[in-house]
């Protein structure tokens, strides 16, 4: 189905936040940005701004787009050490207002996962290492209490995995529950909702660990076959995982970048696949690029070339496709450079920068 434009949020920092290997960044952001793309022309408009959220790093919304979901990445909130959740419901005028706000029940949260059911809200908590888990009420309003895995122990990094650090939570396609990748820990974990005794609990069921040092930050799916890839942030390197039979098993182990160049520092963060399960992009942050993977017809992976960010820093990126056309923008958010550009990027992998758009601090892109 092709669309003339296509909607998307972004995620801001609008304050200072201390990242995970103790740099400090003054986010300049001023909230959550509502803007789309023109699928022909690749032009951006920005439609209208969410204010009055601080550090909404990580957005989200459910299948009709009629609620926003955002964290806010703090270290404290209404005086307890953590982070904030927040909930938004989109009129039909298109007016935005809040519905709810609670704390994450751990610090500096970064990303979220709407199930399926749109019943159950999970916050990654990347400071306190931890994961959480809002049932969610008719009204939209979350359901107290929270429940939460806090996980414990280390990896190999001193400064950076000192301990935990959930990154993010996904489904899990191949048995109950949710995959939970924590960098902190070089894990990913399956754990599961359910009620019990009356009460509702979160549990982990069993969990696989990567190559010390490798730091799991994210994971897609393909679209049809039992694999899935998981951008490794430390490591620069993609894991390919098949599951069948009810194993879990590694079949590759791939870098993320086409050319590695020992002097610049790099750190992989974004991955996302194209809806034909054909190729494979992962953003890279130091050589400011995203990175393209041919997928073969077994779904290995293999690089094909890398496009400019266009930017500093690329830390989120979408693909926004036009099925009618073969065209895919990629929107990519350059947060240190304060800017959001369309990419367009053919079958052909022919690339040609189509607009930009000036947005402080941007870090998050999520298609509507």
């Amino acid at each position: 189905m092709s669309k003339e434009r296509q909607e998307f949020l972004i995620g801001t920092y609008t304050e200072t936040v201390i990242f995970g290997d103790g740099s400090r960044f003054a986010g300049n952001g001023q909230g959550i940005y509502w803007a789309d793309i023109d699928m022909v022309s690749g032009k951006i408009r920005l439609k209208q701004m969410i204010e009055g959220i601080k550090n909404p790093s990580y957005v989200c919304a459910d299948k009709a787009g009629k609620r926003i979901y955002a964290v806010s990445e703090l270290e404290e909130y209404e005086g307890h050490k953590s982070g904030a959740v927040s909930v938004y419901e989109v009129g039909e005028d298109g007016s935005v207002k809040l519905l709810d706000r609670k704390p994450s029940m751990g610090t500096n949260p970064c990303h979220l996962y709407l199930d399926e059911t749109e019943g159950i809200l999970y916050i990654s908590n990347y400071g306190s290492g931890s994961a959480c888990a809002y049932r969610i009420g008719q009204e939209g309003c979350f359901k107290e209490p929270a429940m939460v895995i806090r996980h414990q122990g280390h990896s190999i990094d001193k400064e950076r995995q000192e301990g935990p650090h959930v990154h993010s939570i996904h489904p899990c396609r191949f048995a109950e529950g949710v995959l939970v990748c924590d960098l902190g820990l070089d894990k990913i974990s399956r754990c599961v909702v359910r009620e019990q005794d009356g009460q509702w609990i979160f549990t982990e069921e069993e969990s696989w660990m990567t190559k010390p040092g490798y730091g799991p930050r994210m994971l897609v799916y393909h679209p049809v076959l039992p694999i899935f890839y998981v951008v490794q942030e430390m490591g620069n390197r993609v894991l390919v995982y098949e599951y069948g039979n009810g194993t879990l098993q590694q079949v590759q182990d791939v870098s993320s970048l086409v050319t590695e160049d020992g002097g610049i520092f790099n750190t992989a963060a974004e991955i996302r696949i194209h809806s034909s399960g054909t190729r494979l992009y992962v953003s890279n942050r130091g050589a400011d690029c995203i990175t393209v993977y041919d997928v073969d017809g077994a779904g290995r992976i293999a690089p094909n070339s890398s496009i400019p960010s266009g930017g500093k820093t690329p830390r989120c990126f979408a693909a926004a496709e036009d099925t009618e056309s073969g065209n895919t923008f990629l929107v990519i958010a350059n947060q240190d450079s304060d800017q959001l550009l369309s990419v367009k990027h053919t079958d052909c992998h022919m690339v040609e920068t189509e607009d930009e758009l000036q947005v402080g601090s941007p870090v998050c892109v999520w298609l509507l």
